[in-house]
């Protein structure tokens, strides 16, 4: 059975923009899931110094945000006033996370961008009152495969790297350099996103964690990190898509992360948001949730299989939950303190 995403493109991209998004995805069955994201209930433990917070559910690796990382200054020191730790491990599947403070954004359409479309109008002010912490990666077939047991991923092959060498020989490299360029590549994929889930596996794999898919507008507020521009850089540089991913999805985090620390937040797997597709209000929104009911989720970032044009902060796809009109969905995780 071959699903697509459905993207209510312009005709003016082509068919074979078209042709691209039309991605297979996992026959695996599933049980419908609750709408309800899960609600993290264990409560906030302050030390006796109030110096800082200690959270139940995750061990801190940093408790200040590193500044070669989190390179905006603004964000920087809010993450720091917070008083809760930057850099975060969950404890039940291993999830890097990292805190995104409370802040106010302009969603939808960059300034100048003259590839958005009609959904990604009217931009509107956003305001979150309450900080978040989201996956540094989107989530890995190892974190996966540790909670749900059975991995769905398309590319989920062991690495054959004696073919690898092989094939980079045939193109005129040195046996030296083929090998060494070989030796750089996962034995296994553990290590690339985990893909061709429905956002109703995603919640099955939150139902299991403690952990929630983020709203839209928590995911746009992390991507961009304070940017106003379409891209938070280059899009070679930050992004696996069509003209470099050479057909398959990638290891996380190879590409340059943003100015918050997130990586692959454009590009490598579609991700899965918590919100149904609809079109944008012009008026000033708090914490939204999206719509109430809908038929379609939010997906967003672009992916490997598409090209440029979809990794841009502002872009939205949409596809069933239940899987009937997705294509290679992959997600990263969030959660409250």
């Amino acid at each position: 059975m071959r699903y697509k995403i459905f993207l209510s493109i312009f005709v003016a991209f082509g068919a074979s923009f078209l042709g691209a998004m039309m991605i297979g995805a996992s026959t695996q069955s599933v049980a419908p899931a609750a709408t309800t994201p899960p609600v993290a209930t264990t409560p906030l433990v302050v030390e006796k110094n109030d110096q800082s917070v200690t959270l139940a559910w995750a061990d801190v690796i940093e408790q200040n945000p590193d500044p070669k990382v989190v390179t905006n200054a603004d964000f920087l020191q809010r993450i720091t006033e917070s008083k809760l730790p930057w850099r975060v491990r969950d404890k039940t599947t291993g999830i890097e996370m990292l805190l995104v403070p409370p802040g106010k954004f302009l969603m939808g359409m960059s300034a100048g961008d003259a590839e958005a479309r009609y959904n990604e109008k009217p931009s509107h002010e956003v305001t979150l009152t309450k900080p978040f912490y989201l996956g540094r990666t989107e989530v890995t077939q190892l974190q996966w495969t540790k909670v749900m047991k059975v991995n769905p991923s398309k590319f989920n092959q062991t690495t054959d790297h004696a073919a690898i060498i092989k094939k980079l020989m045939s193109e005129g490299a040195s046996q030296k350099d083929a090998e060494a360029k070989a030796a750089l590549m996962p034995t296994t994929n553990e290590m690339y996103p985990v893909e061709e889930l429905s956002w109703n596996l995603c919640q099955e794999f939150c139902a299991k964690t403690g952990l929630s898919l983020p709203t839209e507008s928590q995911w746009e507020y992390a991507c961009r990190g304070g940017s106003t521009s379409a891209r938070y850089g280059s899009v070679d540089d930050i992004s696996w898509n069509s003209r470099n991913s050479v057909g398959h999805t990638n290891t996380v985090a190879m590409k340059a992360p943003n100015s918050l620390g997130f990586y692959d937040m454009l590009g490598n797997v579609w991700e899965w948001t918590q919100d149904w597709h609809a079109t944008y209000s012009a008026d000033n929104e708090v914490d939204p949730t999206g719509v109430k009911e809908g038929t379609q989720r939010v997906l967003r970032g672009g992916g490997f299989v598409i090209g440029p044009v979809a990794c841009r902060v502002s872009y939205r796809a949409y596809g069933n939950p239940d899987g009937s009109g997705i294509g290679r969905g992959g997600f990263r995780v969030a959660r409250a303190p």
